[in-house]
């Protein structure tokens, strides 16, 4: 082999190792948002601002099906914007970030949150094989330890192999599984949503819960949490009936839900739920018709029309 050939074949090993190592290396940083491209016979609308706008309607706890883009007002900072689109639920193909905390404080519960999240992969990926599922884990560090997959086996590998340790950064792994994982997406129509397991309050993070909430608004990605901290299935003491006021911030602000299961069985329904619930959300499309760019906070509502329950959606972004 040459010379030139010997160097270029070095290069490029070189360029895999790093490439490999870029999840749990590179220091976050701050994109600026880019437009997204339009498929089909749409052109390019460069330099507009849209929004995509997923929203799931419950009354009861129980998903409100049959709802028309009629049964919607969007309204952005107090004007009333024109829906451009709408898709019913269950249509878009489902891009997933699984994220467990396996800080010190999880160790005696661990056994059975991997069982809880086993199943959650199980169910999600048996259905549809265009639904895409990682997974990822929070301590003294963020690490992926299996990327996109729409296959149970390396999922379930990864999930049981994960032991618990350290602090817990649960803002920086939520900023940065959307700013290294969930942004190179955003020319899909996939949803993005991250399913978090955590038992308590950030202890570590460089970021802070608002940081992690403007990068998820900002990339469309939609937060779930089941938080374990009352849970009292591994007898670790925990007071009953504490909420995690900021895991329920960082999950409705961004359009989800927080679950508070107390039990193992309970522990297992909230997975089941957070599944259904995929599932069953609208997606609106608009163009705001404020497009400066301003660096400043939106606020986003949503007003239901002839139609009972509570929408949850992102409650606005920055540009």
């Amino acid at each position: 082999m040459s010379r030139s050939s010997s160097l270029a074949s070095l290069i490029v090993a070189l360029s895999l190792f790093v490439g490999v190592g870029a999840f749990a290396q590179k220091p976050a940083t701050n994109p600026a948002p880019t437009a997204s491209p339009q498929k089909g016979d749409n052109p390019q609308k460069i330099g507009v601002l849209d929004v995509r706008l997923p929203i799931s309607v419950k009354q009861s706890k129980k998903f409100v099906g049959g709802l028309t883009v009629n049964n919607f007002e969007v309204y952005e900072d107090g004007k009333r914007q024109k829906i451009e689109k709408f898709i019913a639920p269950s249509q878009l193909p489902l891009n997933i970030a699984v994220l467990m905390d396996t800080s010190n404080s999880v160790k005696l519960k661990l056994p059975f949150e991997k069982d809880a999240a086993e199943d959650f992969v199980a169910t999600v990926t048996t259905f549809r094989r265009k639904d895409l599922v990682l997974f990822a884990t929070f301590d003294s560090d963020v690490e992926l330890h299996q990327d996109f997959t729409d296959s149970q086996e390396p999922l379930i590998r990864a999930i049981r192999a994960v032991k618990a340790g350290g602090y817990t950064k649960l803002y920086d792994g939520v900023y940065r599984v959307v700013e290294e994982k969930m942004a190179s997406l955003q020319s899909s129509d996939a949803r993005r949503i991250i399913v978090i397991l955590s038992d308590g309050e950030d202890t570590a993070s460089e970021r802070t819960l608002r940081d992690a909430i403007e990068m998820a608004e900002r990339y469309d990605v939609t937060i779930f949490g089941i938080s374990t901290k009352n849970f009292k299935g591994a007898g670790s003491g925990l007071v009953e009936n504490a909420d995690d006021k900021d895991l329920r911030k960082l999950c409705e602000e961004t359009g989800g839900q927080l679950f508070l299961p107390s039990e193992k069985a309970e522990l297992f329904r909230a997975f089941t739920q957070v599944a259904l619930d995929l599932r069953q959300e609208y997606v609106l499309f608009y163009t705001p018709t404020n497009q400066a760019k301003t660096a400043k906070r939106r606020e986003i509502k949503v007003k239901l029309v002839a139609a009972e329950g509570h929408s949850y959606h992102k409650q606005g972004y920055v540009y």
